[in-house]
C-alpha cells in the first residue's frame, strides 16, 4: 500500500475504501473481545484505530508496526497506548513470555510469507498468557468453488483499483489452517465477511 503508507493519514479512508467497509466491521468485532484491565497487543497496528477502541473498553495496548510514518498517526489517535517501531518477525526480542492476554491483527499476516506468518505465530504463542485468545482479520482466497469464483471476478477490478491508487496490490492467504497448526496453535472459531473473502479467526493455545 506504498501511496497509501506514504500518506497515513489518509490510510484509513483508503482501506475502508479498498475492502468495502469491511475492515471497519473486523475491527469492531475484534474490539468486542476486549475488557476492562486486559493486557492487548496489536499486530501490525497501523494508525491506531483498532488499539484506540479496545481502550475505551478498558484495554491496555501495546502496537507494533515498522512503519514511521502509520506510528505517528496511531500516537495522534491513540495517544494512551504503547508502541514498538519493530517489524513482526522481531517479537522475540522485545516481548517476555506470556505477558498479554489478547494479540489482535488486522491485514498484517496476508503481508508475510507462509515462514514469515508460522515465525510470528509461534512467537505470539510464546508471549500469549495460558487463556489467552488470538484475534485475526485478514484477507482470504474462498474455499467454496461458487464464492471463489466471484472473489476472483471481484478481484481483478479490485485489483486494478488497488494499484491506481497505490501503486502495489493486495494478497490474500489461500488457508490459515496448516499455519496455525504448525505454530502449535488451533482455531476454535472462524467468521466469514464478503463472501469469504474476509475472515475473522480466534485462535488460542
Amino acid at each position: 500500500m506504498k501511496i497509501l503508507e506514504s500518506r497515513p493519514e489518509r490510510y484509513d479512508i483508503g482501506m475502508g475504501l479498498l475492502t468495502l467497509g469491511t475492515l471497519t466491521k473486523i475491527k469492531q468485532q475484534i474490539a468486542e473481545h476486549t475488557h476492562l484491565g486486559d493486557q492487548v497487543l496489536d499486530l501490525g497496528c497501523g494508525t491506531g484505530t483498532l488499539a484506540q477502541m479496545c481502550i475505551e473498553r478498558g484495554a491496555q495496548v501495546t502496537g507494533v508496526d515498522a512503519n514511521n510514518g502509520m506510528l505517528s498517526v496511531a500516537k495522534k489517535n491513540s495517544p494512551t497506548a504503547n508502541y514498538l517501531n519493530i517489524s513482526l518477525s522481531n517479537l522475540d526480542e522485545h516481548l517476555a513470555d506470556e505477558s498479554f492476554d489478547i494479540v489482535l491483527s488486522t491485514l498484517a499476516f496476508s503481508e508475510l510469507t507462509r515462514a514469515e506468518r508460522v515465525h510470528v505465530l509461534k512467537q505470539i504463542k510464546r508471549i500469549l498468557r495460558n487463556k489467552g485468545k488470538v484475534l485475526i482479520g485478514d484477507e482470504i482466497i474462498p474455499e467454496n468453488i461458487f464464492a471463489k469464483c466471484f472473489y476472483y471476478t471481484f478481484r481483478l477490478p479490485m485489483r486494478l483499483l488497488t494499484w491506481i491508487t497505490t501503486q502495489t496490490t493486495t494478497n490474500a492467504i489461500s488457508s490459515f489452517d496448516d499455519d496455525v497448526r504448525e505454530a502449535g496453535m488451533k482455531i476454535v472459531s472462524s467468521k466469514s465477511f464478503m463472501l469469504g473473502m474476509f475472515i475473522l479467526l480466534e485462535i488460542k493455545k
